[in-house]
């Protein structure tokens, strides 16, 4: 498949996730739990990177998806599709900003992971991703033993270690996808870097922080 079918592909499956997404709120599933479906199925796009003849075309995809996140809230204003989408995935606990750094990440490891080294960008992606996204599902559902880092939003043990153990997992399927033989310590290592990084970092901050620090290990210690 050429880059250019590829990129009308993904188009097609960043509009049918986003069309699901304004779906499942829309039949009542809570916001904070449509942006978590969001977070990890994002996640597939990694899964795409072999697959690419060259980096233009999927580097230029992604920026475009950020700026058009940092966007779509000026948008939203006129109501409309723009304002469905955005009502869909923010809350009075969830903000737009946090997406703008999900986003963010994502175009800027996508970048890294296909003109320098695939393997600790696609890393510090499925922390943010698998991480991130399944530990707050986690601890929201299943967290009984809380606790809380001045600045940082109230976590849970519960929480913290479905971060651990998915990030973990995640770099694991990742090292595999791109052929890198990554010891079970060091992947391990990548999962309690993601988990204190979310646990640690301030308020609205944890979308930047997990993927930057997990690729820092990946690439200086790993």
């Amino acid at each position: 498949m050429t880059d250019v079918l590829q990129l009308a592909a993904w188009c097609g499956v960043f509009a049918v996730g986003i069309a699901g997404c304004v779906l499942v709120r829309a039949l009542g599933l809570a916001a904070t739990y449509v942006r978590d479906l969001l977070h990890v199925g994002a996640a597939i796009w990694i899964l795409g990177w072999p697959h690419w003849e060259g980096p233009a075309l999927p580097v230029a995809l992604v920026a475009a998806v950020a700026q058009g996140t940092a966007a779509l809230p000026l948008l939203a204003r006129r109501d409309g599709i723009p304002a469905m989408i955005v009502k869909s995935v923010t809350n009075g606990d969830e903000t737009w900003t946090g997406l703008v750094h999900y986003t963010s990440m994502y175009a800027l490891f996508t970048a890294l992971g296909l003109l320098v080294d695939p393997f600790p960008a696609a890393a510090g992606l499925v922390a943010l991703s698998l991480g991130d996204g399944i530990g707050g599902a986690v601890g929201r559902s299943f967290g009984r033993h809380h606790y809380q880092v001045r600045g940082a939003k109230r976590k849970s043990i519960e929480g913290s270690l479905a971060v651990l153990i998915a990030a973990t997992v995640g770099a694991a399927l990742v090292a595999y996808l791109f052929g890198r033989e990554v010891d079970a310590l060091s992947l391990v290592v990548l999962g309690c870097v993601a988990a204190l990084a979310e646990a640690l970092a301030p308020r609205s901050t944890d979308n930047l922080l997990i993927p930057i620090a997990v690729w820092l290990v990946a690439t200086l210690v790993i």
